[in-house]
């Protein structure tokens, strides 16, 4: 019994403590943000077909609507008219997966392997993963920007994109 009161007194003298620290002004904490939880169906924007300019070609992009608490996509590149590769592509509350397939569909990963874009955080218009972002700049306008690393440098790729 006597442990609990000291528990509950240490609790008790520890709050007034923040209190008088807060009033006096000397410490303010930094108000805590929360975010809301993601919610894939406040991106249904992304759905539809997307094309663009990207890797020194054309770059198209295929989401479906949101189901389940993700959404599906595809991606394909096209330099001079020819197929370069294939994307398959899964997204939902912890971030984006894919796997790359050459224009004969052999893929690039192994059977079990992916790539990863990890999520960081989204508003309405954003989504921002590790290393890639959607961003929605009008109804019919997505900019992504995707940063490869290559040797030593950091490279960002800008796809802009019209849905069709």
């Amino acid at each position: 019994m006597k442990k609990t009161k000291r528990i509950i007194l240490s609790g008790l003298i520890a709050t007034m403590a923040l209190l008088f620290i807060g009033s006096t002004g000397r410490l303010k904490p930094n108000p805590v943000e929360i975010s809301p939880k993601f919610e894939i169906n406040d991106y249904a924007w992304l759905a539809g077909h997307w094309v663009g300019e990207g890797f020194g070609g054309v770059s198209e992009e295929i989401w479906s609507p949101p189901a389940d608490g993700a959404m599906m996509g595809m991606f394909r590149q096209l330099n001079e008219g020819k197929l370069v590769f294939y994307e398959f592509l899964l997204l939902d509350e912890a971030g984006l997966r894919l796997k790359h397939f050459h224009p004969d569909l052999k893929g690039w990963e192994t059977k079990d392997e992916f790539v990863t874009f990890d999520m960081v955080e989204y508003t309405k218009n954003k989504i921002v993963l590790k290393g890639l972002e959607f961003e929605l700049m009008a109804k019919n306008k997505l900019e992504i920007r995707l940063r490869m690393r290559q040797g030593d440098n950091v490279k960002t790729e800008v796809f802009k994109m019209k849905r069709s």
